[in-house]
């Protein structure tokens, strides 16, 4: 009995381990954040929304450069997630964690993309942000899919 209550407990604390908690600082006001945090839920993310007026000062602090903002930011693993990235794209770089990279980011609000579905797919770079405030650009995305990667 013992033995399977270590198990059952061993097991219970490994899921805990590694539950993906999402972070997402967004304005009060904005819809298509709730919608982009819904889509995460759905993809398996634990999603943790604070909503506040000051939500730009995470970009400040995250030292997200205004090139590369959206209208919300999520942080995960310490890594910060600007804008309507897809899943997929989040998958890759907590996989991997470069560690030259302080988050990954589909600057603006591209139309189709996670959270911005309104028809209309155009195509819209996902870029990986350096520490050093240049990127690299991890895909071209046209919706939630990826069509070409660098």
């Amino acid at each position: 009995m013992k033995k399977l209550f270590l198990t059952l407990t061993l097991g219970f604390t490994s899921l805990l381990a590694n539950e993906k908690i999402l972070n997402i600082y967004e304005s009060p006001t904005c819809g298509c954040c709730d919608l982009w945090a819904n889509y995460m839920k759905d993809k398996g993310y634990k999603v943790q929304i604070h909503k506040s007026e000051d939500f730009l000062k995470i970009k400040e602090k995250m030292n997200i450069q205004p090139m590369y903002q959206s209208c919300h930011t999520g942080v995960i693993d310490d890594y910060a997630i600007e804008g309507h990235v897809p899943e997929d794209a989040v998958a890759w770089l907590l996989e991997n964690k470069p560690e030259d990279v302080i988050g990954i980011s589909a600057p603006g609000m591209p139309q189709g993309s996670p959270g911005m579905e309104q028809g209309y797919e155009e195509e819209y770079p996902v870029v990986l942000m350096l520490k050093n405030g240049d990127y690299k650009i991890y895909g071209i995305y046209k919706g939630h899919n990826l069509i070409k990667t660098n």
